[in-house]
């Protein structure tokens, strides 16, 4: 061997050295220095994290009643890797979703193939996950899809938790309702250490779900399983697993029995109001008023005491039962729609109105307390003087009351004159004239604070936001000049007056022109009044709990402020409201004493009411319908306010609902909230209940003839001869149904005086 080749040799030599010594320095460095990090990569490579969610918390009425829960239900989904494999072509892809669409429909769920498209396309989604396309569908898909894997790649029928309005449609504006998080509440919420959100996640929207979505979110658990280098799941490691931790309930201050009653009766009432035949103007010989649309309406009952919420509703509304799984664009529209009177516009808190002559106890604050009667052209509180139904302003000087300048006549509704009227007197019989002297007289008189009915109304917290636990909350307005001037500033196009007049001041004594209140303002007013002063900040959650029972958090009276308010004017506004009812010129009087009007025939002398009709009217249409009252008298538990769009006098729409209401309350006979799974049955009785009716009322040869009257498939609703009917194993009594329904529809004529 030549030198070369012993070059060359060594030459290898030394390199095949140093390729062992780096492989060796390789292995030693894997297998001693990061072992460790090596097996937790490698054991992450074969294992996946899949989260488990925790059910929601619990939503209790104040008797400890489930509002809202967590059901299991039936989810069909549909998986874009496993079809992205199927490799269909369009038109087998287009097939495949027909097909779909059409066993979803068998199984008594609507959609349409673009439902199910729109679905697959959701772009919240990643290429692995399991896409829910409809919810609560049927058992029986479970095994057609199960069949049929390689005619419907990636769609499988599983369970999951869902929300559970047991109650139906029943408190669903103050309920709420929960949706799949957004990117912009992604980005917003700062969710509390072990709740952290994740896309599609579900999150509060409305109502207490939204507002306590911090307590009723709980921990979030996992689960973990082992798989192939293909994604095949091998096992689940139990070893590894985490249980998730519930949300914790709340408990709400509604009484859920009392909140039936008054949606009951609310719809009740708008229907009646929308039946009423259009009236004849006054003011316009031969032409009619605008018609009695009654779009809807809310009622608020408080506990004045503590500023509970006993009872909240709005009209019309929607079951949250529709939002699981998602609105439908189409749903989302239909319940957004003012064609359809806004379904999911709480009424209550979002509504903002004039409130007419509910007003009046804030102008009569404001002239007592700020020394108004007994100084100039205003009498004494006690002091009696005629009203002559209308007014003409002294500031308009000796004009001809039958053909005034404009902006200086003022009536009373239809121009009714009234004798001997005193403050007292006032409220009851609802004198205008009497609260037009009164707003006039505080703007033109330089001893008196322009903006004192504003300020006495302020007190009581209109135009302030009320702090109720409820999302969106609206503050309502009290004009004056200072506020009139700043809008026309900021915007005007939309407010062009700029200026305030002694007319501004003498119409809003009366609670017209710009003043608006919400339902909720209102009710919590007069519950100040009722209970000397105090206002107090509702409170519609009353604790919240654990699942084991510990207290979280307890929600107490939480006081805003205390209204100044002399003896001498609490006993003159508690005859004159008390009068309202009791006196037969009380404009709620027939309500209270009469059942032609839709009221009824109320135990005042056991349970005093004590409330003030109102009447706004709104240009172009039929008038607002309002009425406040609180009872007993002497020691209020309950504080209610019942506003009515469009619907007329509130002597003859609003006093009546309130006077059926609080009679059932006053009686103790408020009757027991159905479950939706009841009302249900109840529905599907009905055509039953009605054929067993006249099957009963007929000869004794027609029942002969038809001993059994029920026509009802083997497998469906079941009626026997005795009127019973069952359906999915809740009996209805027949007997109780009818009589319920021919109440309904019994004929009632509506008459009443307002102010």
């Amino acid at each position: 061997m030549n030198e070369a080749s012993r070059y060359r040799m060594r030459l290898l030599a030394i390199i095949g050295l140093s390729m062992f010594v780096a492989l060796g320095a390789r292995l030693w460095y894997l297998q001693v220095m990061i072992s460790d990090q090596a097996v937790v990569t490698a054991r992450s490579n074969i294992t996946r994290v899949i989260p488990v969610p925790a059910p929601r918390g619990q939503i209790l009425d104040v008797k400890g009643r489930t509002l809202v829960g967590n059901r299991l239900t039936t989810v069909l989904t549909m998986n874009r890797y496993e079809l992205t494999k199927a490799d269909l072509s369009e038109d087998e892809l287009l097939d495949m979703l027909t097909e779909i669409a059409i066993e979803i429909n068998r199984s008594g769920k609507l959609m349409k193939v673009v439902g199910v498209q729109r679905a697959l396309a959701d772009p919240s989604y990643g290429l692995y996950d399991d896409i829910p396309v409809a919810h609560d569908v049927g058992e029986d898909l479970l095994v057609f899809f199960g069949e049929r894997p390689e005619r419907f790649p990636g769609v499988r029928v599983t369970e999951a938790t869902v929300r559970s309005y047991l109650y139906g449609n029943l408190a669903t504006h103050l309920l709420g309702w929960v949706g799949s998080i957004n990117d912009r509440e992604l980005q917003s919420r700062r969710p509390q250490a072990g709740k952290e959100y994740r896309r599609r996640d579900e999150i509060g929207k409305a109502g207490v779900e939204l507002m306590f979505e911090d307590d009723l979110r709980g921990v979030a658990g996992r689960k973990v399983v082992e798989v192939d280098r293909l994604g095949e799941i091998l096992r689940e490691r139990d070893d590894l697993y985490l249980a998730p931790i519930p949300g914790a309930d709340l408990v709400l201050s509604i009484d859920v029995d009392v909140q039936f009653l008054v949606e009951t009766e609310l719809e009740r009432s708008v229907h009646r109001a929308r039946g009423k035949e259009p009236e004849a103007d006054p003011r316009r010989p031969g032409l009619l008023l605008p018609p009695f649309d009654v779009p809807g309406g809310a009622v608020v009952i408080l506990d004045p005491g503590n500023g509970d919420v006993v009872a909240m509703a709005s009209f019309p509304s929607y079951d949250p039962n529709m939002s699981i799984g998602g609105f439908s664009l189409e749903q989302w529209a239909e319940l957004n729609d003012p064609a359809n009177d806004l379904p999911m516009f709480n009424r209550a808190i979002q509504g903002e109105y004039a409130p007419g002559s509910t007003f009046k106890l804030f102008t009569a604050h404001a002239a007592w307390h700020d020394g108004v009667f007994g100084v100039g052209a205003i009498p004494r509180a006690d002091e009696l003087w005629d009203d002559p139904g209308a007014y003409i302003l002294r500031g308009c000087g000796d004009v001809d009351p039958r053909d005034p300048p404009p902006g200086c006549r003022y009536i009373n509704a239809g121009e009714k004159p009234y004798d001997d009227v005193d403050l007292i007197r006032s409220l009851t019989v609802s004198s205008d004239v009497y609260y037009y002297r009164i707003g006039e007289s505080i703007y033109v008189n330089p001893n008196h604070r322009d903006t004192a009915i504003q300020d006495a109304a302020g007190a009581y917290g209109l135009g302030l936001e009320t702090g109720i636990t409820l999302p969106f909350e609206q503050a309502g307005y009290l004009p004056t000049p200072a506020s009139r001037r700043h809008r026309n500033e900021l915007n005007p196009v939309a407010f062009p007056e700029w200026g305030w007049s002694t007319g501004d001041n003498v119409i809003t004594a009366i609670g017209q022109g710009e003043v608006l209140v919400t339902p909720l303002q209102l009710a919590n007013a007069f519950a100040t009044f009722a209970n000397g002063g105090v206002r107090l900040s509702p409170n519609v959650v009353s604790r919240v709990v654990e699942r084991d029972g510990s207290v979280v958090r307890q929600f107490g009276s939480r006081v805003l402020s205390e209204v100044e308010m002399d003896p001498g004017f609490r006993w003159r506004v508690l005859e004159g409201l008390s009068g309202v009812t009791a006196d037969e010129e009380g404009t709620a009087y027939w309500a209270f004493n009469s059942m032609d009007t839709g009221g009824t025939y109320f135990p005042l002398e056991t349970y005093p009411v004590a409330g003030k009709t109102g009447t706004a009217e709104v240009r172009g249409k039929a008038d607002t319908s309002l009425f406040a009252a609180f009872g007993p008298v002497r020691e209020p538990t309950f504080a209610i306010a019942a506003v009515l769009e469009e619907a007329g006098f509130g002597s003859s729409v609003a006093a009546p609902l309130v006077a059926r209401i609080m009679e059932k309350v006053a009686e103790g006979a408020v009757p027991e909230a159905p479950l939706a799974s009841v009302r249900y049955a109840r529905s599907v009785a009905l055509p039953l209940c009605l054929e067993w009716y006249e099957w009963r009322s007929g000869d004794t040869l027609d029942r002969l003839e038809a001993a059994d009257p029920s026509s009802a498939e083997t497998g469906g609703p079941e009626l026997d001869a005795s009127g019973t009917v069952r359906v999915r194993g809740i009996r209805v009594d027949c007997d109780d149904l009818v009589d319920e329904v021919l109440a309904v529809f019994e004929d009632r004529t509506e008459t009443g005086v307002d102010g």
